[in-house]
């Protein structure tokens, strides 16, 4: 493991572009006492995705598909919007 520098500008900021080896874009950040910043890798759960991880009916679902491979969940597709033109044909 190598050690930067990197400078904190006035505003405190400062990248992770020349230090990092990973595509991670979300950390958690503990200030040791001796000020020492540890950063570690987070993933971010919405509440959907956490009620669905929590809902043994949609686990179980999930994993049939895996064991079967022929799956039967849909992706969620948001809608897109309504182009002006189209509404005011139905006008």
């Amino acid at each position: 493991m190598a050690t930067n520098e990197v400078v904190v500008d006035g505003r405190g900021r400062t990248s992770l572009a020349k230090v990092r080896s990973h595509d991670y874009d979300r950390y958690l950040v503990e200030e040791l006492p001796d000020g020492t910043l540890v950063l570690t890798p987070a993933v971010t759960v919405s509440a959907l995705e956490m009620a669905a991880l929590r809902n043994p009916e949609v686990m179980a679902a999930v994993a049939a598909d895996k064991a079967t491979g022929d799956s039967t969940l849909k992706p969620h597709r948001k809608r897109s919007a309504r182009r002006p033109e189209a509404s005011a044909a139905s006008a």
